[in-house]
């Protein structure tokens, strides 16, 4: 598994939403402002975690290393060895234009554009 797989992934499967105070349907923690990294030849990814039990809100995370990936209902998600983790918006610094991500939207949710730098 490589970086370039799991961005080009998200591309190609997330779908924009207007953003509402709707829970996931996997009630899994979202990391926002990620990116992936290579850590010993593996992918992790790093960012900030909401939803999760063990840390706090806007808190940063670096995953272990990310065994696969899935899409469903235009939301992404990886997988670790033993956690799900939804796909928020990339960080800023990821090597994509993510202002394509925001096209369709009108009313947004603020916490879903912070800039966590």
């Amino acid at each position: 598994m490589t970086v370039e797989e799991v961005v080009n992934y998200y591309l190609e499967h997330y779908k924009p939403k207007k953003l509402t105070f709707e829970t996931d349907p996997l009630n899994v923690p979202i990391i926002e402002s990620w990116i992936c990294i290579y850590i010993s030849h593996r992918v992790v990814v790093h960012g900030q975690i909401f939803n999760h039990p063990q840390y706090p809100s806007g808190g940063n995370l670096k995953t272990s290393p990310i065994h696969g990936y899935l899409a469903r209902d235009g939301r992404v998600y990886i997988t670790t060895k033993n956690s799900v983790y939804e796909l928020g918006v990339p960080h800023s610094d990821l090597d994509i234009d993510t202002q394509f991500l925001m096209n369709d939207f009108e009313d947004v949710q603020e916490e879903k554009l912070n800039n966590w730098d």
